[in-house]
C-alpha cells in the first residue's frame, strides 16, 4: 500500500513539473518603471538598434525582441541577462542595465499591444534641407568622410522609409567582409600584429589578419592595444547632434536621389 502511494505521489509530482515547464511563463506582468525605461531606451539606441531595429520588432541582422518569448517570459532581467551571457551579444551589461533594458522592452511590448490599429509612418522630413547640407559640409564634418555624388549618391532611394534613413546616419553598421572594418593592433613583447578586430573583453583580445590567420593575446599590462573604428566619430556626434540638426540632416539626404 505504502509503496502504491509512493509511486502516486511521484507521478503526480512528475507531472506537476511537466505542466509548470509548459507555462509560457509568469501570470503577472512587469509593471514598468518610466525612469527605468528611459535609461533602457539608451542602452537599447547603444547596443541593440543596430540588429533588432529602432521599433525592436527585428531586421536582417536580429530577431522580433516584441515577440520574443525571452522578453516575454522576463521579468525584472531575470531571462534577458542569461540570454545576453550565454549569446554572441558583445555587450556586457551590469546587472543594473540589464534591468533597465528589460523595463524598456516590456514597456515596447505593452506599446505594441495596446496599440494594434495600423498608424501613418512618422515624418521625419521636418527640417531645413538647406541647413541641413550647411550642416554636412560645416559643423557636422561630415563631409570629410562622405559625399553626395559619391558613396551618398542615391541614398533616398535605397532607403525611402524616413524613419529608416534617419536610423542609418544615426547608427551606421559594417557590413561583415566590407571595404571597411574594425582594426586593431595588438603590440606584445615588441612586436606589433595588425588585423581585424574579431573579439575584445577584458582578458582577450583576437583578430583575424590579412592574410586570415587568427591570432589571440591575453589583455596584460605589457600588451598596448590601439582599435582603429571607422564609425567612431558617429558615435561622438551622438552627444553633440540637436533635435533640429538630425531633421535637417535628414530632409537633407532625402535630396540625394
Amino acid at each position: 500500500m505504502k509503496q502504491s502511494v509512493a509511486i502516486c505521489v511521484s507521478v503526480f509530482l512528475i507531472a506537476a513539473a511537466a505542466l509548470a515547464a509548459a507555462q509560457g511563463g509568469p501570470y503577472e506582468r512587469q509593471k514598468v518603471d518610466a525612469a527605468a525605461a528611459t535609461r533602457g531606451r539608451a542602452l537599447y539606441a547603444q547596443h541593440c538598434i543596430n540588429c533588432h531595429g529602432s521599433t525592436a520588432k527585428g531586421g536582417e541582422r536580429g530577431p522580433d525582441l516584441i515577440r520574443s518569448l525571452v522578453v516575454l517570459r522576463d521579468r525584472q532581467g531575470n531571462a534577458i541577462g542569461p540570454a545576453l551571457t550565454s549569446s554572441s551579444h558583445q555587450a556586457r551589461l551590469t546587472e543594473t542595465e540589464v534591468v533597465d533594458l528589460s523595463h524598456f522592452l516590456h514597456q515596447r511590448v505593452e506599446s505594441t499591444a495596446s496599440n494594434r490599429n495600423a498608424r501613418g509612418p512618422i515624418d521625419v522630413f521636418t527640417g531645413d534641407p538647406e541647413a541641413g547640407r550647411a550642416y554636412f559640409n560645416g559643423a557636422g564634418g561630415c563631409s570629410s568622410c562622405h559625399s553626395p555624388t559619391g558613396d551618398l549618391a542615391g541614398l533616398a532611394k535605397r532607403y525611402t522609409d524616413g524613419v529608416t534613413l534617419q536610423q542609418r546616419w544615426l547608427f551606421p553598421s559594417l557590413r561583415r567582409g566590407g571595404d571597411k572594418q574594425v582594426e586593431v593592433t595588438v603590440t606584445s613583447g615588441g612586436t606589433s600584429t595588425t588585423g581585424v578586430l574579431v573579439r575584445q573583453d577584458d582578458f582577450t583580445v583576437s583578430l583575424r589578419e590579412p592574410s586570415g590567420q587568427f591570432r589571440s593575446f591575453s589583455r596584460t599590462p605589457s600588451v598596448d592595444i590601439v582599435v582603429r573604428d571607422p564609425l567612431a566619430v558617429h558615435g561622438e556626434l551622438l552627444d553633440r547632434y540637436t533635435d533640429r540638426d538630425i531633421h535637417n540632416v535628414t530632409t537633407y539626404l532625402s535630396t540625394l536621389k
